[in-house]
This record gives structure tokens, sequence and C-alpha cells, in this order.
């Protein structure tokens, strides 16, 4: 599969599995959705999905602290504590993060895991981790 056959297959599942956020998409560059769990719970997602960049699913560590633990899949952690850390050009403090995260309440000054999707199996796993975040 190609990097946009997988990039499209990725979009196609998280519409089918996720609702888009009221912020909406932005562009060519993220889709941000909410996928809801048994416990009632939205959890926000945010799939970057840019030309030049990974394919990269955005979440809030909370809800993946043990898919995290299991190690089966590539991540990065984004911890809240970098935000700010660094000054742009005009010396005001950068946000640090892709900026689709801004406007998204759980996710935008959280501590955040950054799963790269290589695979469909990828996001599969975890979509299914987070469609049972709760369930008793």
């Amino acid at each position: 599969m190609t990097r946009d056959e997988l990039r499209q297959a990725c979009i196609e599942r998280l519409d089918e599995r996720a609702m888009e956020h009221p912020s909406g998409h932005q562009g060519k560059l993220a889709a941000r959705y909410l996928l809801h769990t048994p416990s009632a719970d939205a959890v926000e997602l945010m799939f970057e999905k840019g030309p030049r960049s990974a394919l990269n699913l955005w979440v809030a560590e909370r809800f993946v602290d043990n898919l995290v633990a299991e190690g089966s899949l590539e991540y990065r952690h984004a911890p809240s504590s970098v935000l700010f850390a660094t000054k742009g050009a005009n010396g005001k403090r950068r946000y640090g993060r892709h900026s689709a995260l801004k406007v998204m309440n759980q996710l935008s000054h959280a501590d955040l895991v950054c799963f790269r999707i290589k695979k469909l199996a990828d996001l599969d796993r975890t979509l299914d981790h987070l469609s049972n975040y709760g369930a008793r």
C-alpha cells in the first residue's frame, strides 16, 4: 500500500468509526475527530495527513497509557511541559505542536502520545483500544 493509499484508508476508517470534531478538519494537513467510548467519554483525535508529514494520530496520553505500555505500536510522547519552550523569530514563545491541536480542548495543552501509523492495522489497534476505554 502506498503512503497515499494508506492515508486515504486511514481517513475512511476514521470517518467510519468516529465523528468529525466540532472545530472541523484543517484542510489538507489534519483531520480532527471525536470517538465516543462505552464510558460516555468523547476522546479527541487528530490525524496528521499532510503531504510532507508522517501519518500521525495524536491522542491524550491518559486514554492510551495501557496501549503505550504494551509497546506494540511506534509512538512518541509529547509532554505539555515543552509547550511554549521555544521562541520564534519575533521573540514570542511558540506553541511547539501541530497548529490543528490548538483548538481541541483535550489535546491543546495536555500530555499527548503521537502514534506513527505505518499500516492500517496500527490505526485499527489504536481505535479498538480507545473504543473500549472505560468498558467494564
